[in-house]
């Protein structure tokens, strides 16, 4: 499945002119141009090139023989349109599924982000989606495709991300960050061995939409499930994910109360405000590691 914004077209250039002007094939008027008719002998960028030795002297042709024809690609999304050399979609994220998760893409087809479960005010944690219980989310966009990133309970937590690392950017592998934050590390593995395809390491230079934006600019890896199975029994779906997520926050509410001392942050909690990294703030580096101990870390533990 390409995406709607994706063309593919033929286009015609002249291989002497200093600046390679592409042109559109479809809808072109060539009736007043010379290139494409037995007049093109009087081109002064020819006879130039002639004279310099740097082109053979012209012949008679139909045509003239540096004009040249090819095959490009495009996006119609982009505000320049930027025509590059045509190569197998499927190579490219405008042919897979994952288009979905392109910037112009969004921009240009806003995505409904509503989350119908009935959870607390300001936590985003969709329903269609699959989740792990380290809170990261995996999407099912094609047959065996998906895109995984990190969900709305995390990102609320952890706020500012300071820098974030991939430990795994290709192979078959549990796709594996490091997430630095307030001077400790997290890091976070997906449960299943993916086939991963591509990792969003635009990241590295603006690890802010990580949290900003986790279901979309925020997506960490593409890739194939080596094991639908080991996948599918690894992950919350459904119906379960409210509960689990209803769960997870009354757990993160008695944990806070036991260790944040202000009242006022408590009550905010308790009154279904969203989550915050201000509670993160109270907290001592020992009390920040339990509590990613308690909620994020997998079995594969490691921080400094």
């Amino acid at each position: 499945m390409n995406c709607p914004f994706f063309k593919e077209q033929r286009v015609k250039f002249c291989s002497l002119s200093g600046y390679r002007k592409m042109i559109l094939l479809d809808g072109a008027d060539t009736s007043h141009e010379v290139c494409s008719g037995p007049s093109y002998g009087g081109c002064s960028v020819l006879r130039k090139a002639a004279a310099g030795g740097t082109w053979p002297a012209a012949v008679p042709s139909a045509m003239c023989p540096s004009l040249h024809e090819s095959l490009v690609q495009y996006c119609t999304a982009a505000a320049v349109r930027k025509f590059v050399p045509a190569s197998e979609p499927r190579l490219l994220r405008c042919g897979r599924p994952s288009y979905r998760y392109c910037d112009l893409y969004r921009e240009s087809v806003p995505v409904d982000r509503a989350d119908p479960s009935d959870l607390p005010p300001g936590l985003c944690v969709p329903t269609h989606l699959d989740y792990a219980r380290n809170h990261m989310w995996m999407d099912k966009i094609g047959a065996r495709q998906c895109q995984i990133g990190i969900d709305g309970f995390l990102a609320g937590l952890v706020g500012s991300v300071d820098h974030l690392s991939f430990l795994t950017v290709g192979g078959a592998c549990r796709p594996t960050v490091v997430i630095t934050m307030k001077g400790i590390d997290l890091r976070l593995a997906f449960p299943a061995r993916i086939v991963v395809t591509a990792a969003n390491l635009y990241l590295r230079a603006e690890p802010a939409r990580l949290t900003a934006d986790p279901y979309g600019a925020g997506w960490l890896f593409e890739g194939e499930p080596e094991d639908a199975g080991q996948v599918e029994r690894s992950l919350i779906t459904g119906a379960a994910v409210t509960s689990w997520i209803k769960e997870d926050t009354r757990r993160l509410e008695a944990w806070l109360q036991e260790r944040v001392t202000p009242s006022d942050i408590r009550r905010r909690f308790r009154a279904g405000e969203a989550l915050s990294s201000c509670w993160l703030d109270h907290l001592s580096r020992e009390d920040l590691l339990s509590v990613f101990d308690q909620f994020f870390l997998t079995d594969e533990k490691q921080r400094r």
